[in-house]
């Protein structure tokens, strides 16, 4: 059976054809995607017929740390350490020691989160405005989300959406995601064309893109825990 405190979370798709399953990262649920044509009854017995890989799916999360005193958090793919201040009245600064939050320990999760994801507007900014430069292309708009399925996004109106978490991961990652996101405003597709242009744009190409994209499979479900 299904610990009692797994939550399922039911989608019914008309686009499905199959009853499928996903864990969601951050929270831990269970993500069950059911055609329009199948009953309730039929998706939970699929469901019980597939305890023991949502317990292996589960146990497989990468741990989700405490944002809190002496703890570490990624940026830029480095582990910075938290440093409560309870006496300072400065909010949360960063330095050569690390991430200092001021206040009450118990806000200290909240604002170090806070802190990253302005941090992440600021060089995330930053980076997407050089790429564009570089590119040549110019989005409409920038937007950083609290997202949980991909790391950016771009519409057909030129407007690009990146995860505020991207700031934690290694800045050589954040800039082919970037680069990805600018090549759709060129080539709306994952043609043979678009794949030519974010190449050229990599340091090594395409060896350099198929590492990028490996280091996200094998560690983006870490960093969406991360905070």
């Amino acid at each position: 059976m299904l610990p009692p405190t797994v939550p399922l979370i039911w989608k019914r798709s008309a686009r499905a054809r199959r009853i499928t399953l996903r864990i969601e990262p951050v929270r831990g649920e269970v993500i069950v995607t059911v055609p329009q044509t199948v009953t309730k009854d039929r998706a939970l017995a699929f469901v019980h017929q597939q305890t023991e890989w949502i317990a292996r799916a589960l146990a497989a999360l990468p741990e989700k740390p405490a944002l809190t005193d002496g703890s570490h958090v990624l940026i830029d793919g480095h582990h910075v350490p938290i440093l409560h201040d309870p006496t300072a009245r400065r909010g949360c600064w960063l330095d050569t020691d690390g991430l200092h939050v001021s206040g009450d320990a118990s806000h200290t999760t909240r604002r170090v989160r806070d802190f990253l994801q302005i941090l992440a507007k600021e060089r995330l900014t930053q980076t997407l405005q050089a790429h564009s430069e570089t590119m040549v292309l110019y989005p409409t708009r920038l937007d950083l989300r609290e997202v949980r399925t991909r790391w950016g996004s771009c519409t057909k109106q030129g407007r690009i959406m990146l995860s505020w978490r991207l700031l934690m991961a290694p800045t050589n990652i954040q800039d082919y995601v970037i680069i990805h996101e600018l090549a759709h405003l060129k080539h709306f597709n994952h043609g043979s064309d678009f794949w030519a242009l974010v190449d050229s744009f990599i340091p090594e190409g395409r060896i350099g893109r198929l590492a990028a994209e490996r280091w996200l499979r094998e560690n983006g479900t870490a960093l969406l825990r991360a905070a």
